[in-house]
């Protein structure tokens, strides 16, 4: 048996796991990784225990310990919840000295702060653009080099897919699921780029966009059934307006203004995966040029 301590606890996931003990649903393990050990519900919800390194987030319970935490649980193990102590398999987790963490922003600050954010976007985008990695969504910015033939084709079909999701932004509800159904599931992994893409452009859309819930609602009901079961969790937190640390600190940042903070916290936020920091990136990016429309579904 091994155990280990939360130290945060998501608010989301808090109330998702006090769902569960008051259903005694079933939940089992998802994925193991490195650094992470996702669970599913019954009902499709995502956890996501997690080790420091990886921080706070809508979906996650940061755990202290070490990156071998997760070496002996496997995927489909059994997880249940007794009292304020998690069973994932073999791996004990004590809940009750975890502090609650609350992932979404205070929008409607940050919205009364929008003219000040504007007015940085061209430092954050300059800054993605020298420090872009290989094959992101970033490329549909302009100014960076061509992949290769894959990825060609994958840039190819997002830009299509971004224009008619910016008209969609604007009001055209066809044009926003045409757009939505072409970006959802493109890509490779477990959080396919353009799903990292429609993340970003949804954390623009409680920036600037007179109806936020709506369209973010209008987005996931085209995007979820196109993608995996992770990212559909990903994308129904970002409707929600929910996003991890990083991006709480970028938000920050662009608020108050403070170039080297903004600089040191993009380097965070682009950290994140691969390309997927640098795809979420390259949806708000792209989506900040309709800061101006007021349109709505």
């Amino acid at each position: 048996m091994t155990w280990a301590v939360a130290r945060s606890i998501s608010r989301p996931v808090r109330e998702r796991l006090h769902r569960l003990h008051e259903c005694q649903s079933a939940a089992r393990v998802l994925a193991v990784f490195e650094h992470a050990c996702d669970l599913i519900t019954h009902d499709d919800d995502v956890v996501a225990l997690v080790v420091p390194q990886i921080g706070d987030g809508p979906l996650n319970i940061v755990v202290d310990g070490a990156a071998s935490l997760f070496a002996r649980v496997n995927p489909g193990a059994p997880v249940t919840l007794e009292g304020e102590r998690l069973w994932v398999g073999g791996l004990r987790v004590d809940l009750r000295r975890a502090a609650m963490w609350e992932p979404r922003p205070d929008w409607d600050a940050l919205r009364a702060r929008r003219a000040a954010i504007v007015s940085r976007l061209p430092l954050l985008r300059a800054f993605c653009l020298r420090h872009a990695p290989a094959g992101s969504l970033l490329a549909l910015l302009g100014a960076l080099p061509p992949g290769d033939a894959p990825v060609e084709a994958i840039l190819s079909t997002a830009q299509e897919a971004a224009e008619a999701l910016r008209e969609g932004w604007g009001g055209d509800l066809e044009r926003l699921q045409e757009g939505t159904a072409g970006l959802a599931g493109l890509g490779s992994g477990l959080t396919p780029a353009g799903d990292d893409f429609l993340t970003g452009a949804m954390f623009w859309t409680w920036l600037a966009h007179p109806i936020p819930d709506s369209l973010c609602r209008a987005l996931i009901e085209v995007a979820v059934p196109r993608t995996t079961t992770l990212s559909a969790a990903f994308l129904r937190a970002a409707a929600r307006g929910e996003c991890n640390g990083p991006w709480h600190a970028l938000l920050a940042a662009l608020s108050e203004g403070a170039e080297a903070k903004i600089t040191t916290v993009v380097q965070q936020v682009l950290a994140h995966g691969a390309t997927s920091g640098a795809d979420t990136l390259a949806g708000f990016l792209y989506f900040s040029s309709s800061s101006h429309r007021s349109g709505g579904l």
